[in-house]
Formats: structure tokens, sequence, C-alpha cells
């Protein structure tokens, strides 16, 4: 696009110094309405060079500000991305284990419950034992007191050292062995029932310093502080959203900006195209489409004009012996309305491009 005049190194005539016509009383009114549109030219010129220089800078901020919000995204994403997992996750979690202690605390409260009951039973069940010992004891001794050897002897038919053994009736032939049995068995029932005593003992110590009632205060400070941890996650959340939101509404207000620049710009720069061409045509004007003089026609109408004038040579007062000198200026102007049509036709009757368009270039940075 061309956008610097032609600059001929004289001042005041715009370029026009070498026109024949300079004094035809047209050719200055032409030069007079040229030199408004020379200085147009110029205005214009520098209102490009703004536009682009506008454009230019409006670019690099679009960059930078495309870039601000693509990491402030980033960083939203992340912040969301966290509260929606893990912050989901530790809520939950929290609410599992709360529901966990109650039932430990229910089950520990049950548990000591039946320990206190269950050792108050064994208590009592080894006081029983040991009357059973003593019981024991009094029968080991009286069973070998030589005072009640012959009823020994009667039942057992064991007559000791030194009294020879009896025959027993077939009824209490296994009476020794019983009374052995009722004597020695005690003896161990008593010491079984101390070591359950003692374990059972050391069992309720165990459930008194396991202290599960100490999880509540435990799980009450893992919520309070998971809670808190939740809610910063939250809050950043959203405040990373709202700079999100700031950043995009900076972003479209950038794109609308170097848009209507662009297109600003380009305008411009057809006006500028446009003062450009009227410039050089306004210098010394001939349209191809018109006679240079009434004798001369115009390229493709000599035949024509010269037919008119012997037509109508015998007849000077009829207007048809001066020849039109328009009717290709009208022509040209229907050629230009084919080629607006042309090009202003719809893409389907447009064929599609036979190589395939190149490929973008390769990203950098936030681009």
């Amino acid at each position: 696009m061309q956008q610097n005049p032609k600059q001929t190194g004289q001042t005041g005539d715009c370029g026009c110094g070498d026109c024949k016509d300079m004094d035809n009383a047209t050719q200055v009114s032409i030069n007079i309405n040229r030199a408004v549109l020379c200085k147009l030219l110029y205005d214009e010129r520098g209102t490009v060079s703004k536009l682009e220089t506008k454009f230019s800078g409006e670019n690099d901020v679009y960059k930078e500000k495309r870039c601000i919000f693509l990491n402030t995204e980033k960083s939203y994403r992340r912040y969301r991305n966290f509260e929606i997992t893990t912050g989901t996750e530790l809520i939950t979690t929290n609410e599992s284990v709360k529901a966990t202690v109650t039932q430990l605390q229910g089950w520990n409260k049950t548990l000591g419950a039946t320990l206190t009951n269950l050792f108050k039973q064994i208590k009592d069940l080894k006081t029983k034992f040991s009357d059973l010992k003593d019981a024991s004891c009094k029968l080991d001794s009286a069973y070998k007191d030589k005072c009640n050897i012959g009823q020994k002897k009667a039942i057992t038919g064991k007559g000791g050292d030194n009294c020879p053994d009896g025959t027993p009736v077939d009824a209490c032939k296994d009476s020794d062995n019983d009374f052995q049995m009722l004597i020695c068995k005690p003896k161990g029932l008593a010491q079984d029932v101390d070591s359950i005593f003692q374990a059972s003992s050391d069992v309720i110590g165990i459930q008194v310093f396991s202290n599960i009632d100490s999880l509540t205060q435990l799980q009450t400070d893992l919520s309070t502080r998971s809670t808190a941890f939740e809610a910063l996650i939250s809050s950043s959340m959203k405040t990373r959203k709202s700079d999100l939101d700031k950043m995009q509404d900076d972003l479209v207000a950038s794109v609308k900006t170097i848009t209507q620049t662009a297109v600003s710009r380009n305008s411009e720069r057809a006006n500028f195209e446009g003062y450009y061409d009227a410039t050089k045509f306004l210098c010394c004007p001939a349209c191809a489409c018109v006679p240079v003089d009434s004798t001369t026609p115009a390229p493709g109408t000599a035949g024509t004009a010269a037919a008119a004038n012997n037509s109508n040579s015998g007849n000077k007062d009829c207007d048809d012996c001066c020849p039109p000198r328009l009717k290709e200026c009208e022509q040209a102007i229907c050629a230009i309305c084919d080629a607006v049509k042309t090009t202003f036709c719809c893409d389907a009757d447009t064929p599609p491009p036979t190589t395939p368009p190149p490929p973008p270039p390769p990203k950098k940075g936030c681009d």
C-alpha cells in the first residue's frame, strides 16, 4: 500500500510544476482544489502513522494483559481443583472421624462397664475358690490322718505305710483317685483364679490407660484446623476468581481497543490512498474515455463519430452534428459496477485453494 506521497522537490505546487496547462483557468481552479487535498493528504499521513504506532502499542499491551490473564487463570484453576478435591476430602474425612470417635467412645464406655463388672465377679470367684482350697487342705489333712486310716481303708482299700491294703467295694474302687482329685484340683484352680484376677486387673488398666476420651479433643482440634484451612483455600479461590474476572474485563477492553484501532488505521489508510490518487490525478487530469477535443473522438469511437458527422453534414441545424463525448465514460463506470459485483460475490463461487495454507508459527511464552 502506497503511503508516502512522491516528492518533487518543489513547494506550493504539490508536484504539478511540470503541468503544461498551469495557466489555464480550469487548471488553476483544479490546482487550488488539489492544494486542499494535498494538505488533507499530509494530515492523513500523520493520522495513519499515529494509528500505526497506537496499534503497535496496543498490541504490546494486549500481549501483556493476555499473559497476566493466563497466569491468573492457571492460579485460579489450581486453587479451584484443590478446593474440589483435597478440601472436600478433608471436610468429609473429618465428619467420618467424628462419627468414628463417637462410636469408639460408646464402645469404650460399654467395655469399661463390662470389665468392671467382670472384675467384681472374678473377685467374688477368687474368694470362693480360696474357700474351696481351704476345704481341700482340710480334706488332705483328714485323708492323711492316722486316726482315719480305718475309714480310708474301708472306702478306698488303701491301708497306708504300716497297714496292708484291703479290697474296696466295686462302687468305691476309684475313690482314692477321687480323693486325690478333690485335694489337688482346688489348689490348681486357686492359682488359675489368681491369674484371671490379675489379667482382669491388667485389662482394666490397659483400658483406662488407652484414654479413648482424649480422641474427642484431638478430633475437635483436627476439625477446627481443617475447617480453617479449607476456609483459607476457599477464600483464596474466590480472590483468584475475582482477579480473573477483572483480568478478563481488562483483556476484553484491550481487544476492543486494538480492534477499533486496527479498523481506524485501515480506514485512514484507505482515506490516504484516496487522497493520494486524487492529488495524483488532479495534476493534469485527462480521462481516457473523453476525447481530447471536439474533433478527436475517444478510443473506440472514431468510426462512430465520423459516421455521425458525415450523416449530419447536410443538416446544420441538427444537434446530432456534435457526437457524444461521455459515452465511453458511461461504459467505463458500468465496467466498475461489474468489477464490484465480482469482488463481493459469494464465497461458493470462488474455487478452493489448490495448496493448503502454511502452518502457524510456533507459540512463544503466553502467545
